[in-house]
This record gives C-alpha cells, sequence and structure tokens, in this order.
C-alpha cells in the first residue's frame, strides 16, 4: 500500500515502516547547534516494498544513545520495523529543480531475532 501526502516546513508525521535496509548504518559525529559539544547520529536506507514493481526509499536517521548502539547491529539486508517522525529534505539538483527525499527520524527500531548458526 502506497500513502501520499504532502508536508511542509517543519511539519511531521508519525509512521511506522517495515522493510529491509539498503546499505550499512554509518555513524558520525555532529557538532550540536549551540557549540557545547557533539552527539552521534547514524543513518541507513530502508526500502519499502510497496507492490511487485515498486519499492520506496527512507532515509533513517537514528539518534540517542541507545539508538545509535542498536544501530551498530544492522548490516546491509537487515529485515527492521521502525516507528518515528517523517519529514522531507529539500534541495535543488544540478539543474535547478527542487528535489525532495524523505527522512524518518526513529522513535523506536524493532529487529528480527537473532538466528543461531547450526
Amino acid at each position: 500500500m502506497k500513502i501520499s501526502f504532502a508536508l511542509e516546513g517543519n511539519t511531521f508525521m508519525q509512521v511506522t515502516l517495515s522493510g529491509r535496509t539498503g546499505r550499512d548504518v554509518k555513524t558520525a559525529d555532529v557538532p550540536r547547534h549551540d557549540g557545547s559539544g557533539s552527539f552521534q547520529i547514524s543513518e541507513t536506507a530502508l526500502a519499502v516494498k510497496v507492490n511487485e514493481d515498486t519499492t520506496d526509499w527512507y532515509q533513517l536517521k537514528f539518534k540517542g544513545d541507545a539508538l545509535v548502539n542498536a544501530a551498530g547491529y544492522i548490516p546491509k539486508g537487515s529485515p527492521i520495523s521502525i516507528t518515528g517522525d517523517l519529514t522531507f529534505e529539500h534541495w535543488n539538483d544540478e539543474d535547478g529543480n527542487l528535489k525532495a527525499k524523505p527522512v524518518v527520524t526513529i522513535a523506536e527500531v524493532q529487529l528480527p531475532p537473532k538466528t543461531r548458526a547450526a
């Protein structure tokens, strides 16, 4: 099922998505706006299969110590379910066209149970 909607500015919507990660998680230190140090943020992409021919991609952002630590256990191709705030990041491409990508700042992540090697 595909959901279409438009959001502007800092408006967000809470969503729950399930899919597979499209790449390994990358973690970086980000400076705080007030200059009081930095915090870690981890990012990856999530592929959500809408139907046989269509996959929607979402940029996932993990913030907070617990979520950044959890992100370290999510390799490329992992099935996960997440709940978080959906926003859109906008930019202009090299031709000046306005582009947007969906970004989910994660509040909760569910990983599948670990399987044991036989």
